[in-house]
C-alpha cells in the first residue's frame, strides 16, 4: 500500500526540521515525538515496520526528557 501524500509531506518536513546536535534536549525530544506521530500515520497506511519505529521514537523522546 502506498503512503498518503500528506504523510510523505510530513516526512519531508520532519527531515527538514531535524534539530542540531547541540539543540536543547526538550527540542530534540519534541522532534522525536513528532517523528513518532508521523511514523504512526505511516503505519496506519500499512507500512511494514513503521509501527515499531514509532514505538522506538516515543521511547527515545521519553528517555531524553527523563534525563533533562
Amino acid at each position: 500500500m502506498m503512503a498518503a501524500p500528506n504523510v510523505l509531506a510530513e516526512l519531508g518536513a520532519l527531515h527538514l526540521t531535524r534539530p542540531a546536535v547541540d539543540a536543547p534536549v526538550a527540542s530534540i525530544a519534541a522532534w522525536y515525538e513528532r517523528k513518532a506521530v508521523v511514523l504512526d500515520h505511516l503505519a496506519a497506511t500499512g507500512s511494514a515496520g513503521a509501527a515499531e519505529q514509532a514505538d522506538q521514537a516515543h521511547r527515545h523522546a521519553a528517555r531524553l526528557l527523563a534525563v533533562a
